[in-house]
């Protein structure tokens, strides 16, 4: 899941190499991850940017017909703050109530709009395969998860249809 692809804010908490505690910094999130792990960092709460940009995106989507461009690191941010979000909520303990409850709202507004990008963007995937399988243009338009998602798919199709 983390291989580096989105960058986090953090705000240093103890001192870590060239870092001084009160340093914001961003970081790739697998190291965000390790790092808040072992209490060296905070993660900087970006959830409501995130949900944001998923709303803007499905906006986006649902007005155009072909694929639109989205941000590659969008689907890499949006899950390692659905990972932070949800080990925050499984070990509650330090965070007051009121924080609590709005990151469970957070969460679910999360996954609720992740899960609609994903499906306007796999149907419209799908579409293209169908049409026009293994397309530069469309690659383009691709973040590297759909990418790999696109290519697999048209290989399927041309392969079942011996257009080898």
């Amino acid at each position: 899941m983390f291989v580096g692809r989105a960058v986090i804010p953090v705000k240093v908490m103890r001192p870590f190499g060239d870092w001084k505690p009160g340093d914001m910094v961003l970081i790739e999130d697998w190291k965000a991850k390790e790092l808040w792990e072992s209490g060296v960092v905070e993660i900087i709460d970006e959830v409501e940017k995130i949900i944001i940009e998923l709303d803007r995106y499905i906006k986006e989507e649902r007005e155009n017909r072909p694929l639109a461009t989205i941000d590659g690191s969008l689907y890499d941010r949006t899950e390692f703050y659905m990972y932070f979000l949800n080990k925050v909520l499984e070990n509650p303990s330090g965070y007051p109530p009121e924080t609590l409850r709005s990151y469970i709202t957070k969460l679910a507004n999360l996954k609720e709009k992740y899960k609609e990008l994903k499906r306007l963007r796999f149907n419209k995937i799908l579409k293209s395969v169908m049409l026009r399988p293994n397309s530069l243009e469309i690659l383009n338009k691709l973040t590297p998860k759909e990418k790999e998602l696109y290519l697999q798919m048209s290989n399927m199709r041309t392969s079942w249809l011996g257009e080898e």
